[in-house]
């Protein structure tokens, strides 16, 4: 990897910040209109806000912690990484101007002039603590297995060789791409005196990143603020057009009016539910793009107390979902797939046949009289119509069904916490590390319930044997062998039923654009045109 140089930015008088329609605000330069524009003097752009939408509140800000969407999103924006995603997807520099992969890790070479919000230089040692801190003190090994794999980590930093060096007790082939994910964004020393509060927003000194959280409302919207003199851009192979805002504000919440308010100028840019999009077909002004996301597909909870512990019952629920109709009840512009990644993801199975054939007779003799739970979220699929969905096959079959409609949050904690009430859900991974491991650990390998990534507790040492095999192979034929392995036999048992592909399309007002870094999105890519 070529060295990455920096391009930063610097912009300049701040603007007031309200609520979802600006009105009274004034600048030096001109008033800010109910619409977010501004009447200047004609100089620069047209405003210095971009407003958009998130699904919900924030879990929490400390990155290695994060689990959900909007989680990301946040991390993305208050924290830089040591590696980026060029637009083309090829990893490159971040705070690390280059890497350089050894049998047992990594060695990354960190730039100069990188700084935290309170001005502290990151230096390797900056870069250690965070990354030490992530690999070692994180209770939840949902993140940190993913970057590190399952072994032990030790990470030396050199500041007089500007260098550190990641050394792994056991080899794992996503460590570079991990690097580059918001999970593993560099914490500054602040942020690591007092890990609480950092996850709780309140450690402005925390951040490396762009953007410091300036305002956090919970419930109705946060604001993100450029930093003064922010000068780490990532080195793209193409030169981003327009110029990154001043003000970031994402209002939570509104997933059924944001299409309203798109088109009545009251946000910028947003993501724009399936159902929603043909309203954007015939009006001027509005561009859109799509990135994906990551993976829908049934996750089973194999607990004891779940009657899907049992193959058999897995294999029911599997024949009598119609694979085609959920996904166009959850995303319509996701590409049905038969793993955990579609044809374009390194070593991803596409052999259809692997997967089970729609059987409703006799999936019913299993299920029914049969009790299950079934834990949803209101965001996939319009108002959780994807568990209403897994809910309606399952009485159709005879079974005796309760359902849950949560929102993110909830539901992503009661997954992970609360494991002893639910028995399936439809399930979405946020692949942001580009991998065929990220979705597969979430679904065997060891379970998270003893420090591994497993969210379905499933037991299955053939498909891990041959996963862990993948992760620590020398070649990328061996890697794709012993992944085709791994795939096959969690297929095999219904360890999960894959569904489609995660999708999420932006709409965007005239005057802004979004990039979407291998096919990602990425907020901080955001930007306003003059």
């Amino acid at each position: 990897m070529t060295q990455a140089s920096k391009r930063g930015r610097r912009l300049g008088a701040a603007l007031c910040i309200g609520a979802l329609a600006l009105a009274g605000c004034t600048t030096e330069d001109g008033s800010i209109e109910a619409d977010g524009t501004t009447e200047g003097n004609g100089d620069g752009p047209h405003t210095d806000t971009i407003r958009g939408a998130w699904i919900t509140d924030p879990v929490g800000f400390l990155p290695m912690t994060t689990t959900a969407t909007d989680d990301y999103r946040a991390a993305r924006l208050l924290y830089d990484t040591v590696l980026r995603r060029d637009i083309d997807g090829e990893l490159i520099g971040g705070i690390a101007d280059d890497y350089q992969l050894e049998e047992s890790g990594l060695t990354l070479t960190i730039g100069e002039g990188h700084t935290c919000a309170d001005g502290t230089e990151i230096t390797p040692t900056v870069v250690a603590d965070s990354l030490t801190y992530f690999a070692d003190e994180t209770e939840s090994a949902v993140q940190r297995d993913g970057v590190f794999g399952p072994g032990e980590a030790t990470i030396t930093a050199d500041d007089d060789a500007s260098t550190v060096v990641i050394e792994l007790s056991e080899p794992h082939s996503d460590l570079p791409a991990g690097l580059a994910i918001p999970q593993s964004g560099i914490v500054c020393p602040a942020g690591l005196e007092d890990p609480e509060s950092t996850a709780a927003g309140q450690v402005e000194a925390a951040f490396s990143g762009p953007y410091v959280l300036s305002e956090a409302n919970d419930g109705v919207s946060y604001v993100f603020e450029l930093r003064e003199g922010y000068d780490s851009w990532p080195d793209y192979s193409e030169e981003l057009e327009g110029v990154p805002a001043q003000y970031l504000e994402f209002y939570v919440g509104i997933d059924d009016t944001v299409a309203n308010q798109l088109l009545t100028d009251e946000l910028d840019v947003a993501p724009v539910t399936d159902q929603e999009l043909d309203r954007f077909e015939d009006e001027e002004g509005y561009d859109q793009t799509t990135v994906t996301t990551g993976e829908f597909y049934i996750l089973f909870n194999h607990g004891e107390q779940s009657p899907f512990q049992d193959e058999e019952m897995r294999r029911a629920l599997a024949q009598i979902v119609d694979r085609e109709t959920l996904a166009e009840i959850v995303d319509p512009n996701g590409e049905l797939i038969a793993t955990l990644g579609d044809e374009n993801m390194q070593c991803a199975n596409t052999d259809f046949s692997l997967l089970e054939d729609y059987d409703a007779e006799a999936a019913s003799e299993a299920l029914d009289g049969v009790q299950v739970n079934v834990i949803g979220t209101n965001a996939i699929g319009q108002n959780g119509a994807g568990a209403i969905y897994v809910q309606e096959q399952l009485l159709a079959a005879g079974a005796e069904v309760e359902l849950q409609n949560l929102d993110v949050g909830t539901w992503v904690t009661d997954i992970y916490e609360e494991p002893e009430w639910w028995d399936v859900t439809v399930f979405a991974t946020v692949n942001n590390i580009g991998t065929i491991s990220w979705g597969l650990g979430t679904v065997i390998g060891v379970p998270h319930t003893e420090g591994g990534r497993n969210t379905s507790v499933s037991n299955n040492p053939a498909a891990t044997e041959a996963l862990d095999a993948a992760l620590a192979a020398g070649s990328e034929e061996e890697m794709c062998e012993y992944y085709q392995i791994a795939q096959e036999e969690a297929l095999a048992a219904v360890d999960f039923i894959p569904i489609s592909m995660d999708t999420r399309t932006f709409v965007i007002r005239d005057g802004f654009t979004i990039y979407g870094p291998g096919g990602n999105e990425d907020l901080t890519s955001l930007r306003i045109l003059d």
